[in-house]
């Protein structure tokens, strides 16, 4: 019997995750839900508010509150704001320039790169 590459496990349940997620987004239900809260809002106060509000995921089911504790330190203006924020958090989707992070040491990301390059076989980026 063939082993299965745990990397191609991995992008499987990121998928399947990413699927549930923008089904559960397309439905409308956490649209609806984040406008009724009043905003400006901060993340700690959403997931205080919607800690109970299940999302059912591929072998998992997670609150909107465990999501919003995640994103801790952050202030949404709208629903809107907070509704793509919920999203990306759960299909791992990365934002835009807003997102930058200042603290971020760039240099180690840029090593932790490049010796996973020198660890790849030749011809397997």
């Amino acid at each position: 019997m063939g082993e299965r590459d745990p990397q191609e496990s991995a992008r499987e349940r990121q998928r399947e995750r990413a699927e549930a997620a923008e089904s559960a987004a397309s439905d409308g239900r956490f649209g609806e839900m984040l406008s009724e809260h009043k905003y400006p809002a901060t993340s700690e106060e959403l997931a205080v508010d919607y800690g109970g509000e299940p999302i059912d995921m591929p072998n998992e089911t997670e609150s909107v509150g465990s999501v919003f504790d995640r994103l801790e330190g952050e202030r949404f203006e709208t629903a809107e704001e907070a509704e793509e924020a919920l999203y990306n958090e759960l299909t791992g989707s990365n934002g835009g320039p807003e997102e930058y992070n200042d603290g971020r040491d760039l240099d180690a990301v840029d090593e932790s790169v490049s010796e996973g390059e020198q660890d790849q076989p030749e011809g397997s980026l």
